[in-house]
This record gives structure tokens, sequence and C-alpha cells, in this order.
């Protein structure tokens, strides 16, 4: 059951796994660290996201987790694209595109993600970038995400 979720440009939304969600943050973040200007924003989705996956812990890694470090933010698997500036948008699409192809060379070498789902991932976005079709044609859920959006991770300022 998909409970991993990243609202795109145009209000759709791509679901997975909690599993696939986290794996492809750690495949951005693992590429960002090699862009130009991506340390802040790799930085940044690292927070979100495990860093230590048991997966014999009872706790609900599958919804979301506690940060160890505060033991107080409660961290869920959603991430709206529209609360980024549009240069960190740019990165993490970037940094996606560049992770699915040392995904599809190296394999389980790379991550124990599936090629396919990635590639899903990075066609639905291609899909609300272009605009020009209904959302909620390639769209997980059956309405589109809230208008309104908090503005998250660096460069806001």
């Amino acid at each position: 059951m998909a409970n991993g979720f990243f609202i795109l440009k145009d209000k759709s939304c791509f679901a997975t796994r909690w599993t696939g969600y986290d794996e492809i943050i750690r495949i951005a973040v693992r590429e960002l660290r090699l862009l130009a200007d991506g340390q802040a924003l790799a930085d940044w989705l690292s927070g979100i996201v495990p860093k230590d996956y048991d997966p014999e812990s009872k706790d609900q890694w599958d919804t979301g987790f506690i940060v160890p470090e505060t033991q107080e933010m409660y961290v869920g698997k959603e991430l709206d694209m529209r609360s980024l500036t549009r240069c960190n948008q740019r990165l993490f699409w970037e940094a996606l595109t560049v992770g699915h192809g040392h995904l599809v060379a190296r394999g389980k070498e790379y991550s124990f993600l599936n090629p396919e789902r990635l590639q899903q991932l990075l066609e639905t976005q291609a899909l609300a970038e272009k605009g020009e079709e209904d959302p909620l044609d390639h769209s997980a859920w059956n309405v589109l995400a809230e208008e309104d959006v908090e503005k998250l991770g660096p460069g806001w300022d």
C-alpha cells in the first residue's frame, strides 16, 4: 500500500510505498552532494528520512518517524515539490535523473529501488511539468492537492 507521497507542480500526486519514498529521497541526497549548489538541499532532505532504518524495529517507519536528535519532531512521508524554491526543484529532479542512470547501470549495487519505480516518478513529473493534460489522469489521488503550500527547505530567505 502506498504511504509515501510526492506532490508535483500541477497538484497531482505520485504515491509509492514508504521504503520507495525513503530510498528516492536518499538517491536525491546522494546525487545532490555531487551537484554544484546541491549541498544545502541534500542536507535538508537527509533530515526527512530516517538515518538508521532497522526493519526489525516496531517504530512507525512506514508512516513517519521521530528524529532521534530531538525526540520531538515527527516527519511524515510527503514532500510537496511546490514547497521548494524553483532552484531546489530543478536540483532535485536533476539529481534523480542522474540517480536513475546510475540505478539502471549499477542495479542493486547502487540501490535496492526498482529502476522502474524511479522512472515512473520521473515520467509523472514530466507530465506535471508540461501541464498538457488533466492532472488527475496521472495522479495517485482522486483529488488535487491544496493550493496553498508552506515554504520548505533552504533558499527562501
